[in-house]
């Protein structure tokens, strides 16, 4: 018992203290439950990773793209479709897509290239 203390507050602290130490026995169920699961969303993340980048290498060969400036294309392709995924107002898709654009312009990238990018990527179509 701490000095200064009733004892009800000693019981409220040694009850916390428990429930800290066997927290992780309660845990260890639920893990083994959703571990499948998540082994599960990684595969599917992998492979919808591998569908996207033969996607993308499918068009740079139907483009042309020199091989040395493929991976600023698969970069702007790749940072194009994370925001497409993650942002959730059209706003904020125009806004980042004018930014990404913008950006990658500058490194000397050519514009019909990225355009047929955009096309493919936003709108899952192609028109090369």
């Amino acid at each position: 018992m701490n000095p200064g203390s009733t004892i009800q507050e000693d019981a409220r602290r040694g009850a916390l203290a428990y429930q800290r130490k066997t927290h992780f026995v309660k845990l260890v169920p639920q893990l083994r439950r959703i571990r499948e699961e998540t082994n599960r969303n990684q595969a599917v993340a992998v492979v919808q990773i591998g569908l996207f980048q033969d996607r993308m290498r499918a068009l740079f060969d139907e483009l042309g793209v020199w091989a040395d400036r493929r991976h600023q294309y698969q970069a702007y392709a790749a940072a194009l479709d994370k925001s497409q995924r993650v942002l959730r107002y059209m706003v904020d898709w125009i806004r980042e897509h004018r930014i990404l654009r913008d950006r990658f312009e500058r490194r000397g990238l050519r514009a019909d290239f990225l355009d047929a990018i955009d096309t493919q990527v936003i709108y899952r179509t192609k028109d090369v």
